[in-house]
């Protein structure tokens, strides 16, 4: 056990915070006068077509926001207690105690954080001011993080029961080599794109788990049903049920010719289909 950690038990496990004084308040309305850099969107949601150009470009890390979480701010002075704000709600702070070494802040941190209430779990992503310094917007995230070890390392001690229940944790980062491999090492939550250089913001991947592929033992029969204004595209359906299971890959144009007959002739679409990984759908082998 660290020295400075405790052994002061509180009534409830339930992580929690608790509220700011009056002139904490007062304080924390002055922080954006001082740090204008808090004020610029922590993350914007990753598009494609203006995204992708950069990513190539550009050095990203990737890391997790591993559940559904609300993006904050942990601030910290010399002479008050550490605050925490929750940016979709910005005019209700808190207080959250922490382990620090004060001789070592050298003048008022911010860190940009991920707050999971209902994981107890507060991760630290950024590092927007450091002894008293703006960083944000001029200096590499390389930089950034290299204040975030300094804080993690020689200012702030781990007390999960000081902190009120509270699990910190700094989140890993890792190269990016793609964005569809990146996203196949998540379990849920957000993949977020973070750069290197300062001028670009961070980007936000919403993650979408991916459908389990079922397991088959070879080609069924199944009933293609056609989309409405997207020729020659299928889903495939039990014929018993009429339930949809998934997409009908047409991989050949004799297949394709065969579909297109039976609907111009009111046949039924009756084919043989199994699951591809390769093209993760169902791929139809024949007709029926």
């Amino acid at each position: 056990m660290h020295p400075r950690t405790s052994n002061k038990t509180h009534h409830s496990d339930k992580p929690r915070f608790v509220n700011p004084s009056h002139q904490e308040r007062n304080w924390i309305r002055t922080i954006p006068d001082f740090y204008p850099d808090i004020l610029r969107a922590p993350a914007v949601s990753y598009k494609p077509e203006r995204d992708d150009p950069r990513i190539r470009a550009n050095r990203f890390l990737t890391f997790a926001r591993p559940y559904r979480g609300k993006q904050g701010l942990l601030i910290i002075g010399n002479e008050f207690r550490p605050i925490v704000i929750d940016e979709s709600q910005p005019d209700r702070p808190s207080v959250l105690p922490l382990r620090l070494d004060r001789e070592s802040l050298g003048g008022a941190w911010i860190l940009a954080i991920t707050i999971f209430h209902t994981e107890g779990l507060i991760q630290i992503e950024d590092c927007i001011v450091a002894a008293g310094q703006q960083l944000r917007s001029i200096k590499p995230f390389s930089e950034r993080f290299s204040h975030i070890q300094k804080f993690s390392d020689s200012i702030w001690f781990s007390d999960q029961r000081f902190q009120l229940n509270w699990q910190i944790n700094i989140a890993d980062f890792f190269p990016l080599i793609s964005i569809k491999q990146a996203l196949a090492g998540l379990s849920g939550g957000n993949l977020c794109l973070m750069p290197e250089s300062p001028t670009f913001r961070l980007l936000k991947v919403t993650y979408i788990k991916p459908a389990e592929a079922p397991v088959t033992n070879g080609p069924k029969d199944y009933l293609c049903v056609p989309i409405e204004g997207k020729p020659d595209v299928y889903d495939l359906a039990d014929p018993d049920t009429g339930a949809v299971i998934g997409r009908a890959a047409i991989q050949t144009l004799a297949i394709s010719q065969g579909l297109q007959l039976r609907r111009s002739t009111g046949q039924p679409l009756r084919v043989m289909a199994e699951w591809s990984e390769d093209f993760e759908s169902y791929l139809v082998t024949s007709l029926v």
